[in-house]
């Protein structure tokens, strides 16, 4: 609780100047351990209220496409961290998987269960209503907001940058507290919005990056300025700046205006 007041305090004495350090990171964590679960897990839906988080125990675990298929859409590593969508009881949860939806096995010793601090959400959600509150349109205001996730962890299908997002939700959560833009889930869906920017030297703060293989989109950053953009990059790696180019770039949109 000493953590959380110091956070807001901290955001309202920066906020008095009329200023969102880019340098100060809000991305911290506070997380607590399930009682329990796999014991309760195996008996039906557990996960009642809140939010929970699996995090994968296995050298590999199978992502299945379905509760009633061996089909499946990927592998999850060890240390990677998904956001539950819902227990499905019989020892499996929804996740979301590189912006699919998938099944994963939640039983005792494959992984384990975390459950997000309510002081931190609450801590989170008053930070937000507070940018929410002077946020405007300027780019650099929401580049700089942006900036402030650096270092925050990155969750499979997580929509808070202050719990852990993933790629597209991390610029989802962006551009609606800081711009007031709604967009997509998913970078699929996000790529197909905006007005496409047609070269780098045309790169404003705020506008995204779309990556992929062919046509293909499966990653989505924000441009900040000087050539870098800001992401969710990995589980591995968080929440990091790169190079715009760090890999080959299938779009670049505008969709502030």
């Amino acid at each position: 609780m000493k953590n959380t007041k110091r956070i807001i305090i901290g955001i309202l004495s920066a906020l008095t100047i009329s200023t969102i350090s880019p340098v100060t990171s809000f991305a911290t964590t506070s997380i607590r351990k399930v009682a329990n679960f796999h014991e309760e897990v195996l008996r039906g839906p557990a996960l009642k209220s809140g939010t929970y988080i699996v995090t994968v125990q296995a050298n590999t675990l199978d992502i299945y496409k379905s509760m009633t298929s061996n089909d499946t859409i990927g592998k999850a590593n060890k240390g990677d961290v998904f956001q539950i969508l819902e227990d499905m009881g019989g020892g499996y949860a929804k996740v979301s998987y590189n912006d699919v939806e998938g099944y994963i096995s939640i039983k005792d010793g494959d992984t384990s269960i975390d459950e997000m601090d309510s002081a931190e959400e609450a801590a989170a959600s008053a930070t937000k209503s507070i940018v929410q509150a002077i946020a405007s349109n300027k780019r650099e205001e929401i580049a700089n907001f942006a900036k402030t996730f650096v270092g925050g962890r990155y969750i499979y299908g997580g929509t808070n940058p202050y719990i852990g997002a993933d790629c597209s939700g991390f610029v989802k959560y962006i551009l609606a507290n800081a711009a007031g833009v709604s967009l997509p889930r998913t970078s699929s869906e996000q790529s197909t919005r905006g007005t496409t920017v047609a070269s780098a030297d045309q790169l404003q703060p705020g506008d995204l990056l779309f990556y992929g293989s062919g046509r293909s989109v499966s990653h989505v950053a924000m441009y900040i300025g000087d050539g870098k953009v800001v992401h969710a990059s990995s589980s591995r790696t968080g929440i990091i700046i790169s190079n715009y180019n760090y890999r080959p770039v299938i779009r670049m949109a505008n969709v502030i205006g």
